[in-house]
This record gives structure tokens, C-alpha cells and sequence, in this order.
């Protein structure tokens, strides 16, 4: 699996971190497994084009998206984990 990959817990858990550190976020994705293969969707990701309550929203997609078989989400973020 994908290191940049992660599960809800997980993803929660990292936005914290960068709230904290107040990393810039651009975006997160959701993805589920198909075939053994990573997939996307329009609808499971999101990009943000201005920090203004950034964290906020971020929190709330990653709660209302992460759902069924979309069970690991990747940041888009300024620095690495």
C-alpha cells in the first residue's frame, strides 16, 4: 500500500497535525481499491483555494466522503508527514 495513503482515523489524526503546525492544505482526495488499483472520483476530492477555514472543511469532507469502499484518503498538502 501507498505510504501517503490513509485511513479516516488516520487522515483526522493528520489533519490535527497540520492545524497545529499550520500547514497550508490544498486538497485531499479519496480513494478506494478497484482491481488492486487506486481510484478517484470529481466527486471524492476536493481543492481549496484559500486557507480561510481550510481545517474546518477539510474535517468535514473527510467525514461525509470516507464512507462504504472510499476508505483512504491522500493530502495535498505543502510538506510531507
Amino acid at each position: 500500500m501507498d505510504p501517503s495513503l490513509l485511513t479516516k482515523q488516520q487522515a483526522l489524526d493528520q489533519l490535527d497535525f497540520f492545524q497545529k503546525k499550520k500547514v497550508p492544505l490544498f486538497g485531499i482526495e479519496i480513494l478506494r481499491q478497484v482491481d488492486g488499483e487506486w481510484e478517484s472520483s470529481i466527486y471524492k476530492t476536493i481543492w481549496f483555494s484559500s486557507q480561510r477555514g481550510v481545517y474546518t472543511k477539510a474535517r468535514t469532507f473527510i467525514r461525509h466522503q470516507m464512507a462504504g469502499e472510499w476508505q483512504m484518503a491522500e493530502f495535498k498538502a505543502a510538506i510531507e508527514r
